[in-house]
């Protein structure tokens, strides 16, 4: 609080404290009271008055700094209401009543709010348990009468229930880690077993190198965010995907690099905002800009980190970083 700005809101009570001080001095005068009591009176009429409002402003200029200081601390700033201390003014203590009001009510309002979208999650994962029974025994029927347009369509259909399961889980992967040793090799390997069809139906060349490396990760969820990686490789044209790792100091990195149709330049750094599908998307009609944006979100609750280098017309090379730690020492 500046004291121009508390002065500038008390200029009403000052001016009328003055009008005071002026009218004793012309009662006095009219009384024809001596020129000390004249003169006296109202100057220490004032001075009382300057006293008073110089030491509500200590109190209050305190007050506020130390709140905005505490605010300006705090990393979600709704807390706040949670930690002040109640003022020893007034006004103080109205404003400190209504936050305390209103925060209440705005965390009675995200606890029903929290309670939904966990009820809503939590159908949704049932849903899609329940929907990949009849999902799958399609398939099986697909593939016994010889209907590879249908069976093509259904493993579409399962790809994105699947995407739907992750996104839903997406807020929550923390309540299902389980971070453990992993070869990145077996990772690739299961990867490409669960896909091997659709890789074989769309003549794609796999190649792997350099894969006899180990990390610590969640394997489900990294096996999620790279079958995501490879089926955009497929979806854009590529036919040939070389997949291989280094390892240094800080980080074991995983390259999957395809031969597809790039990605415009004007379109690369948007590639994992959400619902982004850019040139390519509206182009090949494929894409729902889910796949890298999920991508990324899960990378980021695992530790990970995801990019993506690309040039129109020649290929796509994504990068996933895996940092290492003094676990590895125990390797």
């Amino acid at each position: 609080m500046q004291i121009k700005t508390f002065i500038k809101d008390k200029i009403i009570f000052i001016a009328l404290n003055i009008f005071v001080a002026l009218f004793s001095v012309l009662l006095l005068y009219i009384v024809e009271a001596n020129l000390f009591f004249m003169l006296f009176i109202p100057c220490t009429y004032f001075v009382g008055c300057v006293v008073v409002l110089l030491i509500e402003y200590l109190i209050k200029s305190s007050y506020y700094k130390n709140l905005y200081n505490t605010l300006e601390s705090l990393d979600k700033k709704t807390l706040l209401s949670e930690i002040i201390t109640k003022p020893n003014f007034y006004e103080g203590n109205i404003l400190y009543d209504i936050l305390k009001t209103t925060s209440k009510s705005m965390n009675d309002e995200i606890a029903k709010y929290s309670l939904l979208s966990a009820e809503y999650r939590e159908y949704i994962e049932l849903w899609v348990h329940e929907i990949k029974t009849p999902i799958a025994g399609a398939k099986l029927m697909c593939e016994n009468a010889g209907n590879k347009n249908m069976l093509d369509s259904l493993q579409k259909i399962d790809k994105y229930v699947e995407q739907a399961l992750f996104y839903s889980r997406s807020n929550t992967v923390e309540k299902d880690f389980l971070i453990k040793q992993a070869e990145v090799q077996e990772i690739v390997n299961g990867v490409l077993r669960k896909n091997a069809k659709y890789f074989i139906d769309n003549k794609i060349s796999i190649e792997t190198n350099n894969l006899d490396v180990a990390v610590f990760t969640d394997i489900k969820w990294v096996d999620f965010i790279l079958g995501q990686v490879l089926d955009n490789a497929v979806k854009y044209e590529s036919k040939k995907i070389k997949i291989y790792a280094e390892q240094n100091d800080n980080s074991v990195i995983l390259f999957i690099c395809d031969n597809g149709v790039g990605i415009p330049k004007q379109d690369i750094n948007r590639v994992f905002n959400k619902g982004f599908t850019g040139e390519n998307g509206r182009k090949y009609a494929k894409s729902t800009g889910l796949g890298l944006y999920l991508c990324k979100k899960l990378c980021l609750k695992l530790g990970l980190n995801i990019s993506i280098k690309s040039e129109q017309g020649q290929g796509t090379i994504v990068e996933i970083i895996f940092p290492k730690s003094d676990m590895y020492n125990i390797l």
